[in-house]
C-alpha cells in the first residue's frame, strides 16, 4: 500500500548541482569530441564532429541557464 501512495506523487525536478553536474558532463564531451575530430581524417566525419560539439556546447549552455532557476538541493 505504501508503495502505491509513493508512486503517486509527481517527480522531483533535478536539483541545481544535479543540473550543473549534467553541464559539466556534456561540457567534458564536447572538448573530447573536439580533441578528435583533430586526428580523424575523414573531412565529412570532422564536420559531424564540429556539429556534435556546437550542440553539447549549446545544450549545456541551455541547461546551464535552467540550473539558475532551479532550487539549491
Amino acid at each position: 500500500m505504501f508503495e502505491r501512495m509513493q508512486s503517486a506523487l509527481p517527480p522531483r525536478p533535478p536539483s541545481k548541482e544535479a543540473i550543473l553536474k549534467h553541464v559539466d558532463e556534456m561540457r567534458d564531451l564536447a572538448r573530447r569530441a573536439r580533441r578528435l575530430s583533430g586526428s580523424v581524417p575523414d573531412e565529412g566525419d570532422r564536420r559531424r564532429l564540429a556539429r556534435y560539439v556546437e550542440e553539447l556546447e549549446e545544450s549545456a549552455s541551455r541547461l546551464e541557464r535552467s540550473a539558475a532557476e532551479a532550487k539549491t538541493g
